[in-house]
């Protein structure tokens, strides 16, 4: 269960490793740092960013992510937590997660899912709302452990996302740009 508590989220800006296309994702061979496309990607959202009531700032501790929160993060004056089981997902696990809809206790996929609810749950229990800067494979295990329906579950980088809880308690998730 996912406390039901409005947040934003923001993928990583672009690296070198990411060019191709999120469907063929790869391991990455050590933590990177975005490219020049990844940085412009961070700057042109900030503005986006900085308008948004956010009470606290929630991310990847990985290097690509730290770069682009301290980009759109530089005119907001609020706490920033890195969370370690806001990290991303291994290959394997992202292609088991888009082949399939369910999962057992023995896949892949059902540790990292676990971990990215305890991170969540972690983040939310901040003041909020919070920004989450995190991996395109963590908004999609939101997405699937959320259940979400009527929106992309991949998402391309730095397109701020708004995940609230509407009135019958499902959760919604809407693109800020």
């Amino acid at each position: 269960m996912i406390a039901q508590k409005e947040f934003y989220f923001i993928r990583h800006g672009q690296t070198d490793h990411n060019i191709s296309s999120v469907n063929l994702k790869t391991d990455h061979p050590h933590d990177i740092s975005l490219n020049e496309t990844g940085r412009s990607q961070a700057k042109r959202v900030e503005p986006v960013i900085a308008s948004l009531p956010i009470q606290t700032v929630c991310s990847s501790p990985l290097q690509r992510v730290r770069e682009t929160k301290d980009l759109i993060t530089v005119n907001i004056q609020v706490s920033h937590y890195e969370i370690e089981n806001l990290g991303e997902c291994s290959a394997e696990i992202w292609q088991e997660m888009r082949r399939n809809d369910h999962f057992s206790e023995e896949s892949v996929a059902w540790g990292f899912l676990n971990r990215v609810r305890e991170g969540i749950n972690q983040a939310l229990l901040l003041p909020g709302p919070s920004l989450i800067v995190a991996h395109g494979g963590v908004h999609f295990a939101l997405c699937h452990l959320m259940d979400i329906k009527e929106h992309e579950w991949v998402i391309d980088n730095c397109v701020p996302v708004y995940f609230f809880v509407e009135g019958t308690g499902k959760w919604m998730a809407k693109k800020l740009n």
